[in-house]
């Protein structure tokens, strides 16, 4: 007599072979990291307008390119973080006529290190001589800005795409470990050691990071303004034990910011964000041989 639904019956779900959902694991886990260097190439794909400053002796109307050109909102928290500081040493990379007017902002003599000083470094010929001539056309009619304003020029040796590739080789060097001397020093392939000695060996208040574009993958990247931009900031912080300096990174919607920007400015020092603007502080504080407290950024 047989019983229902009886033992050797082949109805029953088998489970699936060790080695067969390994493999299925990999494929998975390969997929998202193709899907991540996609993301890295093309993310900004959909911004390929042409740049058309637009300046003026105003500075209020131009974007530099659209991409890059500041939120209201973005604008509005950058000005403030610069007229909290004012005056201070700010630094910026990028340059339009939305960053220029920071100068303006950054204005007044303190006394001693406290006088208002603001540099640009920009790679773009144009607006660098954009930018002289409306500084000098403002000091001309008296209404430019009261303390030292710089432009400096720029030559990005890295294309966007080669941001992993750099990443990965940085994290395995001990010269791209946390600086401990000036930064015009440092042999970190990121380090933008080609800048003048009075940008690499000042102490500054607030760095802002608007470029280069980075808008294409074959377009300079900002993997070394941002490590730059932390290089400067923990150097300037050791200088002056109890300083903080503030660093602003735009454009973190993209993957190159987010990335560098986790990697080397750190979650535990992100004090606000509006829009594609995250607004950094730094401190003396930390590991002596690492930008951050926690470990590396996972990225598959």
């Amino acid at each position: 007599m047989h019983t229902a639904g009886g033992g050797g019956g082949g109805g029953g779900s088998r489970m699936m072979p060790p080695k067969q959902l390994l493999t299925i694991i990999i494929v998975i886990f390969s997929t998202l990291s193709f899907i991540k260097l996609l993301l890295l190439t093309s993310s900004s794909s959909g911004a390929s307008s042409p740049r058309s400053p637009a300046w003026d002796a105003g500075g209020g109307r131009g974007n530099g390119t659209a991409r890059s050109a500041l939120a209201a909102k973005e604008l509005a928290l950058l000005r403030s973080l610069v007229v909290a500081r004012s005056p201070c040493r700010l630094l910026v990379f990028g340059l339009s006529p939305q960053l220029l007017a920071l100068a303006r902002l950054n204005s007044g003599a303190g006394s001693g290190a406290a006088a208002a000083a603001t540099a640009f470094v920009t790679d773009s010929a144009e607006d660098a001589d954009a930018a002289r001539r409306v500084l000098d056309s403002g000091r001309k009619a008296g209404g430019g800005p009261s303390g030292s304003v710089a432009v400096h020029r720029a030559r990005y040796r890295d294309a966007a795409a080669e941001a992993w590739p750099l990443l990965r080789r940085a994290r395995g060097s001990p010269a791209c470990r946390r600086p401990t001397g000036t930064v015009h020093k440092s042999g970190c392939p990121l380090a933008l050691t080609s800048l003048p000695r009075e940008v690499l060996d000042a102490r500054w208040d607030v760095v802002v990071v608007d470029g280069p574009s980075g808008a294409a993958p074959g377009e300079p990247g900002r993997m070394g303004t941002i490590y730059t931009a932390a290089a400067l900031a923990r150097a300037s912080t050791a200088a002056v034990g109890d300083s903080k300096v503030d660093v602003a990174v735009h454009d973190v919607d993209r993957t190159i910011e987010r990335w560098y920007a986790w990697e080397y400015l750190c979650e535990d020092n992100l004090v606000a964000a509006k829009g594609r603007l995250w607004h950094f502080r730094v401190g003396a504080g930390g590991p002596p041989d690492a930008f951050c407290n926690t470990g590396p950024v996972q990225i598959l």
